[in-house]
């Protein structure tokens, strides 16, 4: 088994913990269960206050790499805030003349909200 640093954050706070486990998805699924039946274990250090935890990060032994992640709703929303703007902008452009990269664009950045491949 390999300890991993995960990385519980909000937009408030956030909280280091070390997991065990075989591979970094392994360990991922231990901090995601760990949050559901033991939120309060995890000790926060607040940015300017508490609130939900919007993402979750498993790290490399140097803490230089993100092995593995989780994000709620809210944080992929926001992540691809930009891609969904950059397509309803083109939408606007288009004038009704909409080709196929707008669409697939349209269609990637609503797959990326929702967390699905971009």
């Amino acid at each position: 088994m390999t300890t991993y640093t995960v990385h519980f954050r909000n937009y408030a706070a956030w909280a280091s913990h070390d997991v065990q486990a075989k591979t970094p998805k392994q360990a991922l699924a231990r901090a995601r269960k760990r949050l559901a039946e033991d939120r309060l274990d995890l000790w926060f250090e607040r940015y300017d206050a508490t609130s939900d935890v919007n993402e979750i990060v498993v790290v490399s032994d140097d803490g230089g790499t993100e092995l593995a992640f989780w994000h709620d709703d809210d944080m992929r929303l926001h992540m691809a805030a930009y891609d969904l703007l950059q397509a309803c902008e083109m939408i606007l452009d288009a004038d009704g003349d909409l080709d196929a990269i707008a669409f697939k664009m349209i269609r990637a950045a609503i797959a990326k909200a929702k967390g699905g491949a971009p």
